[in-house]
This record gives structure tokens, C-alpha cells and sequence, in this order.
């Protein structure tokens, strides 16, 4: 029997998955105290960008994401354009572990070998993907109001440690709309918006097919109204000086104090990644699974786990030296104008237009 997601199943893994590790590095930390706007335009362009591929959904029912490009560009030319997302989405399950790999080595344990930090997560991850969209999307419903919760809770507590100014959100615009305008594109509407095409693998398996628009572009206000919140705390408490930390959300929670007795809750930043990081790893690993199976034709994508896993731990390992080269050279000068874009962005787009005009024409 296959296993059908609810609604709020749905709503909670696109949730997650857009708060990815986008929270615990800072989504608009370049424009300084201007980045809670840069937060917000790239919002409005990533529920534009989910439009687009909800619409597609919809002018290809019933088809998964790499579905959509043999369908309507042919065998010859839409399967190998299909195969790069599995590779993609791949490549992007080894960066989640050079994430955990340098956050947990600089900012939690920095004694601990990095190959046992890597390998952990990525046995936590290949276990998880055993258990299919069942267990994904189970894991989404029970993480989601945990971190609401957490959210809420960090909220409370920095308003009563009075470590938060209203006067350093001012003055706004100082150095005008362009650092605004780099944190929202490309970056900004990639980052998070644009990995979720990710989750039309998984819609077909949605009880209710008639909710997924609404529910995909719930999620999705609600992700990004909670980055834009959390860079308004860090600019309330450090000003623009927030920009100069890699990890402002871990920073942030330290400087919690109340009665001298709730302090220092930086392991709430360590749940916040561990959690938002491992569903959106599992995500993305059974998305190459899947995609290849369906391509190649396989019975079952769970023979190619334990390889998919490896070949995803030696990129995490091996992919940077350090976090300025990982985040800062791979991803904004390579991953995001090479990749991303054409991806996330132009190729869907021209999908798009191809099955309107083939939807017109089969309705005439």
C-alpha cells in the first residue's frame, strides 16, 4: 500500500525543509540591518517562484519532478535534463554534511574528529531513508511544532533579558536598494524557495491533491516570515554587527539572560540545525533516490542508499577546506549563479510555457 501525506504532513516538511540551515547562518546577514527587507522581497519572489511550480503540477498531474521534462520535451532530450536533478539534490546532501561538519567543529565540539561528526549524520540520514516518505514525513509533523515552540520560547526569553534596542533597525536604507536587491537575488530566491521543487517528487503522494497549492504557499509565507524574524532579533541586539558572525542565530541565543538564572540556551541553536538540518538532508537524499529510480526504471530506490550515502559523505568531506570557502566561493560565486538559476529558476520557467502551450493545444 502506498503511503498517502496528509496535508499537514505536507505543510510541515516544506516548512522545515525551507528553514533548512538557511536559519543558523543568517539569510540577509549582507545587507546589515537592512537584511530583515531583503528577507521580505525574497519572500514575495519565492511564493512567485512556488507559483510556478505548483502551476506545473498541475499542468502535469500526477507526474513527479523528473516527470515533467521527458513529458513534455521528449524521451531524448527531457531525461538526461531530468537526471541532473537527482545529481543535483545529491550534491546538496553532501553540503548539508559540510555544514554539520563545520558548524559542529567550530562552534559545539571542535575537539571531535570531523569523519566522526560526518559519519553520524550521514548513517542518522541513510536510516532515515529507509523508512521512505513515511517516515519523512512523520518526522516533519514532529519536528514542526517543536521548532514553533522553540521559536516562540527564544522570542520571550530575549525580550525579557532586555538585550533588544529598537533604534539599531534604524536608520533603514542607508546604503540604498542594492545590498537589499543582491540578498534577494539570486541567493534569496534559491536559497530555501527554489531547493523546494525538491518536494514535487513527493506530491503525487499527497492524499488531498486539490490542497497542495495552498498548503505549499502557507509553508512557505510562514518559513519566510520566520527568517525575516530571526534577522530583526539579531539586528535589535548587534545592529548591523551581525553581519560579521557566521553563525548569528548559535550567537544570538547566547547572550539570553534572565534572573540570572535562564542563560546561555545556545543548545536551542544546536536543535534548530540538527533538526531543520537532518529533514532536509533526508529530503534531498530520497529525492536523488527516487528521481533515478524513476528514470532508470528500478523497482526500488533502497539498493542505491548506502553508495548515495558515501558518495554524499565523501563530497561533504572533501568539497571545502573551510566555512569562507564552502559558503562564500562555492556557493555564492559558483552553486547559486550556475546552478541554481538555470535549475531553479530558467529551466522551470520554460517548462512551464511548453505545457501551457501544449495544454492549449490538447483543449483545442
Amino acid at each position: 500500500m502506498v503511503y498517502k501525506i496528509s496535508g499537514y504532513q505536507l505543510l510541515a516538511m516544506t516548512f522545515i525543509y525551507q528553514l533548512g540551515t538557511t536559519i543558523i547562518f543568517g539569510f540577509g546577514s549582507a545587507a546589515g540591518r537592512d537584511a530583515w527587507i531583503g528577507d521580505l522581497i525574497s519572500l514575495g519572489l519565492g511564493l512567485v517562484v512556488i507559483g510556478v511550480y505548483t502551476a506545473l503540477r498541475h499542468l502535469n498531474p500526477g507526474l513527479t519532478l523528473v516527470e515533467w521534462f521527458p513529458a513534455q520535451l521528449g524521451r531524448w532530450l527531457g531525461t538526461p535534463i531530468a537526471f541532473l536533478y537527482p545529481l543535483m539534490y545529491l550534491y546538496l546532501t553532501g553540503r548539508i554534511i559540510a555544514d554539520t561538519r563545520d558548524m559542529v567543529s567550530t562552534a559545539i565540539l571542535p575537539g571531535t574528529p570531523l569523519l566522526v561528526i560526518t559519519s553520524v549524520f550521514a548513517f542518522i540520514t541513510a536510516y532515515c531513508c529507509y523508512g521512505g516518505i513515511e517516515v519523512t514525513a512523520r518526522m516533519g509533523e514532529l519536528i514542526f511544532p517543536i521548532v514553533i515552540l522553540m521559536f516562540i520560547t527564544e522570542t520571550l526569553l530575549l525580550f525579557g533579558s532586555g538585550v533588544l534596542h529598537p533604534h539599531h533597525i534604524q536608520p533603514m536604507l542607508d546604503e540604498g536598494w542594492g545590498p537589499v536587491w543582491n540578498v534577494a537575488y539570486p541567493n534569496g530566491i534559491t536559497q530555501g524557495f527554489g531547493e523546494s521543487i525538491a518536494l514535487a517528487m513527493f506530491w503525487p503522494d499527497v492524499k488531498d491533491q486539490g490542497k497542495i497549492t495552498k498548503v505549499t504557499l502557507l509553508a512557505t509565507m510562514l518559513a519566510g516570515l520566520m527568517i525575516a524574524s530571526f534577522d530583526v532579533l539579531a539586528i535589535l541586539v548587534y545592529n548591523d554587527l551581525f553581519s560579521r558572525f557566521v553563525y548569528p542565530l548559535y550567537t544570538l541565543l547566547g547572550v539570553i539572560s534572565v534572573g540570572n538564572f535562564v542563560e546561555n540556551l545556545q543548545m536551542f541553536g544546536v536543535l534548530y540545525f540538527f533538526a531543520t538540518a537532518l529533514l532536509k538532508s533526508v529530503i534531498n537524499l530520497l529525492t536523488a533516490l527516487q528521481g533515478i529510480q524513476k528514470l532508470t526504471k528500478m523497482k526500488s530506490y533502497r539498493i542505491m542508499i548506502i553508495p548515495a550515502t558515501l558518495v554524499a559523505l565523501i563530497l561533504g568531506m572533501t568539497m571545502s577546506k573551510n566555512i569562507t570557502e564552502h559558503i562564500y566561493l562555492q556557493h555564492y560565486k559558483v552553486l547559486v549563479p550556475y546552478f541554481w538559476v538555470p535549475m531553479f529558476l530558467i529551466l522551470p520557467a520554460i517548462l512551464l510555457i511548453l505545457s501551457w502551450i501544449r495544454s492549449r493545444v490538447q483543449r483545442k
